[in-house]
């Protein structure tokens, strides 16, 4: 490749070829050698980008080449969460949005899968909710707000809201109402269930920094739906070569024989499975851009699909019941219960059942009392 690229180049310059073309993948394209080559074209080159919101990143922001006149970005979300520097730099890089097709105006044109949404509260355990506020007052004290009113986070700040979102990923209470929403479709098939990274079980404080904190959330997932409910299930995880990935989809697609796959983060970009009709959305993410690609593999035109069902794993702190509308711990869970609101209404909003959103959203606001509490949120994820 390298030669090749390298006589290409020579080549376009000294016009023997009119049009010169290059695909690469992110790695190859950031390499030194290939940064080298490409910095021989002259200003007359257009920088194609997808999944740009990488490219905010330190080691690819670096390959955006300053004298490179033309410019697309390709992104389902530009901004890149947590990450203000890292959006400023795309933004500065790229210029403003020039075209955008959102969600709704694609299911109206009959490009994606109209769909029902389903948001299912699932609550910390005594030790998973002690645990997390513990976090969150550690996590004030890291954070300073600086003079134009955005927050800046210290390094110890940032583990300790992976930290923290370990703990909301791996919510125990996940499993079990995963086997009683996922019961009347054990005879199905094309079902997703999407994972987080985290383990289940206890996160009570008294744990030593050694112990396991319960096993993968996927294999407790896999267990549950094979041996429990007798479902014939496959792993789609970043340790599955690309063969096996093929070959995978391929078999789901024939349920031959698999009726569903449990995956994990590998599915958020450029995996295409459009068989799938049926999810159930574990990672309760609440970062922009995992959401959207997350209901975008889902609502992908397939033979048959007329609609996809979403169920949605809302993590929240405590029943509602039990909440105490303004007293501190109420203020410790604010971030979290605002956050699962914005999923919700992004999801609800064009579903064929926004009711059953809003129903969710206006208990939580009237319980927390968000119309009237003004107190500033602590960082999340």
């Amino acid at each position: 490749m390298n030669l090749k690229l390298s006589n290409d180049i020579f080549d376009f310059r000294l016009g023997v070829i009119d049009v010169f073309c290059f695909v690469t993948t992110n790695a190859t394209y950031a390499s030194d050698y290939v940064q080298y080559q490409l910095d021989k074209l002259g200003e007359d080159t257009l920088l194609l980008v997808d999944e740009a919101h990488n490219f905010g990143a330190p080691n690819l922001s670096r390959t955006l080449n300053p004298k490179f006149a033309y410019r697309l970005a390709l992104s389902a979300t530009l901004e890149r969460h947590g990450d203000n520097l890292g959006t400023q730099v795309l933004c500065n890089y790229f210029g403003e949005k020039c075209i955008e097709y959102g969600l709704g105006r694609a299911i109206r044109e009959n490009k994606l899968t109209p769909y029902y949404y389903y948001p299912k509260a699932v609550y910390l355990t005594d030790s998973e909710l002690q645990t997390y506020r513990e976090i969150s007052k550690r996590i004030a004290k890291q954070c300073r707000k600086q003079g134009n009113g955005a927050f800046e986070v210290t390094e110890l700040g940032k583990k300790l809201l992976i930290e923290r979102a370990r703990i909301v990923a791996g919510a125990s209470g996940k499993i079990e109402l995963l086997r009683d929403l996922i019961e009347p479709y054990k005879n199905d098939a094309h079902i997703l269930v999407y994972c987080g990274i985290a383990r289940n079980g206890d996160f009570s404080s008294d744990k030593s920094e050694s112990d396991e904190a319960g096993e993968r959330q996927i294999v407790s997932v896999s267990k549950m739906l094979g041996i429990e409910l007798g479902m014939k299930v496959t792993h789609f995880t970043s340790l599955e070569s690309a063969a096996e990935r093929e070959q995978i989809k391929r078999q789901f697609a024939e349920t031959n024989p698999y009726q569903a796959i449990v995956a994990i983060k590998c599915l958020d970009e450029g995996v295409n499975i459009p068989s799938i009709k049926t999810a159930f959305i574990l990672a309760s993410s609440t970062n922009p851009k995992e959401y959207i690609q997350r209901r975008g593999r889902v609502l992908r035109k397939a033979l048959g699909k007329s609609f996809a069902t979403i169920y949605d794993f809302i993590t929240l702190p405590t029943p509602l019941c039990e909440v105490d509308a303004g007293s501190d711990t109420a203020k410790l869970d604010l971030s979290l219960v605002r956050k699962e609101i914005i999923r919700m209404k992004e999801f609800g909003e064009l579903s064929k059942n926004p009711s059953e959103a809003d129903k969710l959203i206006k208990e939580l606001s009237d319980v927390y009392g968000l119309e009237t509490i003004r107190g500033e949120d602590y960082f999340d994820e």
